[in-house]
């Protein structure tokens, strides 16, 4: 029996401690709101912080899109009045005007002439390049892929008359060789032809001619009446104003 009871004993008595020291000890330790302010043990400890701040109002809101706003207004503004965003679409069309100027050059550069016209309309010429190299032999009119060009007369209003100037030779003394211009579009040449016998390089000239009105396209045709191969430096079309 006393075994039993000795440590029931040792159990109650653990228990009231245990329950002397929660009540009694620990309240004793509490401090009262207005003097935890004025010791350091108070502010030595940590500060809970809200898991959520406080919502702005409405009004803040308002303000700071108004902000927002007038930022946005004004860097659009700024970029209105920078010159380069202004002049912008007028240079880039500039450009592209001298890079077609360019080009043209450089075609015509690249087949051996250069279109000349002047702004006068009394006793001026414009050329017309037509290509330059190839050649052929064969005794029927045949096309050359080395010349093609389009014309539109109206292009040259107020011209007099056109012809052909062809520099080309045979490459033998052997025959007569031809060469004219033929309308591609409506398959038919051009009244008018020159020819050589000789097989140094010389210009040949045609009589004058008129082209058809509208945009069409024209080609060189050559031919040698005993085939012999015929040789091409170049052809153009000389405008007589």
């Amino acid at each position: 029996m006393l075994k039993i009871l000795l440590p029931l004993l040792v159990v109650l008595v653990l228990a009231g401690g245990l329950i002397y020291f929660r009540f009694f000890v620990s309240s004793s330790n509490v401090v009262s709101p207005a003097s935890s302010q004025t010791t350091k043990e108070v502010f030595d400890e940590p500060i809970e912080v809200p898991k959520t701040l406080p919502e702005a109002s409405v009004e803040d809101n308002v303000k700071a899109l108004e902000k927002t706003v007038t930022d946005l207004v004004s860097e659009v503004n700024d970029l209105k009045a920078a010159p380069l965003s202004q002049n912008l679409d007028q240079r880039l069309k500039g450009v592209e005007a001298v890079v077609t100027e360019l080009k043209v050059r450089v075609s015509n550069l690249e087949k051996g002439e250069t279109t000349t016209q002047s702004t006068s309309s009394k006793s001026a010429t414009a050329y017309i390049p037509l290509g330059s190299g190839g050649g052929g032999g064969d005794r029927d009119w045949t096309s050359n892929a080395n010349y093609l060009v389009t014309i539109d007369p109206a292009e040259y209003p107020g011209y007099a008359n056109m012809q052909l100037e062809v520099n080309f030779r045979l490459t033998q003394k052997s025959g007569t060789a031809y060469a004219r211009l033929f309308n591609v579009t409506d398959t038919s040449a051009i009244k008018g032809e020159v020819s050589t016998t000789s097989d140094a390089f010389g210009w040949q000239t045609t009589y004058n001619f008129t082209l058809p009105s509208g945009k069409k396209t024209y080609t060189l045709q050559i031919k040698s009446t005993e085939g012999v191969e015929i040789q091409i430096q170049s052809a153009r079309i000389r405008v007589n104003f």
